[in-house]
């Protein structure tokens, strides 16, 4: 579930690097209460990046921000939802 280069690129072809970069505390938030629940079940220190995946994954689909920039750029994938929540984790991973 990590991000790979390939996923990278294809999200930095779409321009949702630059989503990400403009709203960087945004997404950060998103992160922050995926590890929080996650904090939640198991010790923070046994906590890994891919753990985070399926509940960001979820907030991310709910997301008004990140589903429009979706739609209007017509990226109707569910794939990308799971790649944004991957980048995002690789991005911020040493802040939480």
């Amino acid at each position: 579930m990590a991000i790979t280069t390939l996923k990278a690129k294809q999200l930095a072809d779409a321009g949702l690097d630059k989503l990400f970069a403009k709203s960087e505390k945004h997404w950060l938030a998103h992160a922050k209460r995926a590890f929080n629940y996650m904090a939640q079940l198991v010790s923070p220190e046994e906590i890994h990046p891919d753990d985070l995946i399926a509940t960001l994954v979820v907030a991310l689909e709910l997301d008004p921000k990140l589903s429009d920039y979706l739609s209007k750029n017509g990226l109707k994938q569910k794939y990308w939802f799971t790649n944004f929540g991957e980048y995002i984790v690789d991005e911020v991973w040493d802040d939480l």
